[in-house]
């Protein structure tokens, strides 16, 4: 016989009811939420206004020259300076020149440099205490970094000046494998609105470098236009270098590669011949008539692979299966198709016994070439 529950143990087992409801709504919320940060985080924002106009790969290209020139630039100034410089990366970035004028702030030290084949120019900005500093240490002094900025005298321009063309050497280097640039210094400035190298609203590439001298923060920006890189990059030289970069595939993974080719299926088709006929004609059409085409039995087919022209045949038999003859094949440039042939313990029979004559019984099958 059931006991009969109390009033108390009602309200528990109604209680514990509505926690469960709660504790399913609330992961579900949970759930929802986190599905849908997911989705944001998979969805990157894109400005049609100011499209990207730089491929990955270029990105990643010019990263690695400016890594480079931030390398060589701290190991040369370490050793004139007789002090640990650290200079490193920090970003690419593509923005409009304006940006860049707005975000330099005055005074600076912005060096216009010149480049012998293209008619755009350039800005290698540097921070003006980090001017002084190279300075005071390249005279003898202890060398400290001041606290605020101030312009660069002519004296200090003409002192820093075989620091500058050092550091204009190291950045050619680092074009030097996919452009041979370079570049000469022909003005400077303290001031970036007074350096109007492109239209305030053109597209420019920004590099920008943090440096640090006893944990003190600096900073190093170069400043290309748009076009000027549109030229550089565009050249053969570049294409070399990014196919030379490329890491090489071990050969266990091309041998799973080719493999894979091998066993895929794809689709073989052969064109007898083409005609042209009229509506009128193809109305009238009966059974038993005969359709001249534009090819002689003596001509070979077009042997099609995914709907692409691939080889030449001539049709015949193979026992007692319509078959196809390779004739030759009509490889495009640069495309090593033995890597995909058979191998050969594979031998196709079809090849074997199918008659060079073009004219038995090539009209039944259209269209078809068929294995054993």
């Amino acid at each position: 016989m059931s006991k009969p529950l109390s009033q108390e143990e009602i309200d528990v087992l109604l209680g514990d009811a509505e926690a469960e409801e709660q504790d399913k709504s609330t992961g579900a919320a949970v759930g929802e939420q986190e599905a849908q940060a997911e989705r944001e985080r998979q969805a990157q924002p894109y400005n049609f206004k100011r499209p990207r106009l730089f491929s990955q790969t270029q990105k990643r290209v010019l990263n690695q020259v400016h890594e480079s020139f931030a390398r060589d630039l701290s190991v040369y100034l370490s050793a004139q300076l007789r002090t640990i410089v650290d200079i490193s990366l920090t970003a690419v970035d593509q923005v409009l020149y304006s940006e860049f004028v707005m975000s330099s702030a005055p005074p600076s030290a912005l060096y216009v440099l010149r480049e012998d084949e293209l008619e755009y120019r350039s800005i290698f900005e540097i921070d003006p205490r980090l001017v002084a500093y190279t300075i005071e240490k390249l005279m003898g002094g202890d060398g400290k970094l001041m606290d605020e900025s101030r312009e660069v005298s002519p004296i200090e321009q003409r002192i820093m000046s075989r620091v500058m063309r050092r550091a204009y050497r190291k950045l050619e280097e680092s074009w030097e494998k996919a452009y041979e640039l370079s570049v000469e210094e022909v003005a400077f400035e303290s001031n970036a609105e007074f350096v109007q190298i492109i239209p305030a609203a053109e597209p420019a590439l920004v590099a920008s470098f943090d440096v640090r001298v006893y944990d003190e923060p600096s900073f190093i920006n170069i400043c290309y236009p748009y076009l000027m890189l549109e030229q550089m990059l565009g050249r053969s030289g570049m294409e070399q270098w990014i196919s030379s970069s490329t890491t090489a595939v071990e050969p266990e993974v091309r041998d799973e590669y080719e493999e894979a080719l091998r066993e895929t299926q794809v689709d073989l088709s052969a064109e007898l011949g083409r005609t042209v006929l009229s509506v009128t004609e193809l109305a009238q059409l009966q059974e038993g008539d005969v359709i001249p085409l534009d090819r002689k039995t003596d001509d070979p087919i077009k042997v099609f692979v995914n709907d692409k022209p691939k080889f030449e045949a001539v049709p015949g038999r193979s026992g007692r299966r319509r078959a196809l003859r390779i004739t030759s094949a009509e490889s495009p440039e640069n495309v090593d198709f033995d890597s995909l042939t058979p191998s050969p313990d594979h031998e196709p029979e079809y090849a074997q016994d199918a008659p060079a004559d073009g004219t038995d019984g090539a009209g039944d099958a259209p269209g078809a070439a068929e294995r054993e």
